[in-house]
């Protein structure tokens, strides 16, 4: 299980380093404690989610098993059988946030083998309309991110906490060194070409936030997530 404070910290390194988590079970069954996932929704629910997404997936180990195959249901003595809506990604759409479920804490019993199973959290900007937006918008992204570890961590444990100070690009590898990211300051146009990964990695500027020049790509990204190693 993951602790309630380290969660966002553990979901950024996810996002980093493409790290996740293993269930592990004595059951012949995959078992998901109903808290694992109650610890990772209750500060998603509290997100803004025009300014950032998190979404929680949960995938097989086993290449040949499409997430599509795969059924989550929780085996409650007081409330039933609930199943898990799950998209094609893997992605749980919809998680039941309850406080009887939470002190009961039943088991989310999957129809995969026990340790097969691996839980990953998502997290990004919300995906661009247009190819040309305001800085703001990566600004409010990183400060809302920033604002649920410290509630997560809480008053000690948000003086040690790392703070998210950029975000990253991820555009498809085919746009290595060809996509770029453009920032039109009064100061003059900043270009930055994505690396050979097909990644442009910004650290936010102060007098840029205060100025929220218009921010122009060549071609919609992947993705924009918060970027720690931008500190």
């Amino acid at each position: 299980m993951i602790p309630r404070p380290l969660l966002w910290l553990t979901a950024l390194a996810i996002v980093q380093t493409c790290m996740t988590q293993s269930i592990c079970a004595v059951e012949t069954n995959a078992v998901i404690p109903y808290k694992t996932l109650d610890n990772m929704f209750q500060p998603i629910a509290a997100i803004d989610t025009n300014r950032i997404e998190v979404h929680v997936f949960v995938v097989s180990a086993n290449k040949a098993v499409h997430a599509t195959n795969i059924t989550l249901t929780i085996r409650s003595a007081t409330k039933g059988t609930i199943p898990l809506l799950l998209n094609t990604n893997g992605q749980i759409l919809k998680f039941p946030l309850d406080k009887e479920l939470r002190r009961e804490n039943p088991p989310i019993i999957a129809n995969q083998p026990k340790g097969s199973l691996w839980i990953s959290v998502g997290m990004q900007i919300p995906p661009l309309d247009d190819l040309t937006f305001r800085y703001s918008r990566l600004g409010d992204g990183v400060a809302e991110m920033n604002k649920s570890i410290k509630a997560q961590a809480g008053m000690v444990l948000s003086l040690f906490a790392p703070r998210v100070e950029g975000v990253a690009f991820l555009f498809p590898k085919a746009s290595a060194g060809k996509a770029k990211v453009e920032i039109m300051s009064v100061t003059g146009k900043k270009e930055y070409t994505a690396d050979k990964n097909g990644v442009v990695k910004l650290k936010l500027d102060k007098a840029l936030l205060s100025e929220n020049p218009d921010v122009k790509v060549s071609e919609k990204p992947n993705h924009i997530v918060p970027d720690m190693s931008a500190n």
